[in-house]
């Protein structure tokens, strides 16, 4: 005697794709959510070694300013990527926390580097791309801007 197993059949089929959607679904989130964190770290990496290197072109600048008699010109100009990892960014000098600060804009990443310097900072800012740090002699401060 044989018996009529269609409902059983369809029942079975409707279940595994329910299940196989669920997972599916799941694993998607969890992946989002990883190239997302993902991005944010290459960004914050990308942004401190950028930072490092604007931090010792002011160092550079600050000891040609120290060591000048008087009156000093001093400025210099580097090459930096204009966007990282997709995301424009902005590097400010913090005179009153003797910092620099990179921020990108998309994803919002913050990433600061501590600066020494014998002359003082002045409160200036340039976005990714060609970054000049030059000494102003007006406000015998040393300052950031785009070249």
């Amino acid at each position: 005697m044989r018996r009529n197993r269609a409902v059983s059949t369809t029942l079975s089929y409707t279940l595994s794709l329910a299940i196989a959607s669920i997972l599916v679904s799941g694993l998607l989130i969890a992946g989002g959510n990883f190239v997302e964190d993902r991005q944010e770290q290459v960004i914050r990496d990308e942004l401190e070694v950028i930072g490092q290197q604007v931090a010792a072109d002011i160092g550079r600048i600050d000891r040609l300013v120290v060591a000048a008699d008087n009156d000093p010109t001093a400025r210099l100009n580097h090459t930096f990527p204009a966007r990282v990892s997709g995301s424009g960014y902005r590097v400010s000098i913090d005179p009153a926390a003797d910092e620099l600060t990179l921020e990108s804009t998309s994803p919002e990443v913050s990433v600061t580097v501590s600066l020494t310097t014998r002359t003082d900072l002045g409160d200036s800012s340039a976005d990714g791309g060609v970054i000049t740090v030059f000494y102003d002699e007006s406000s015998r401060q040393l300052e950031v801007r785009n070249g």
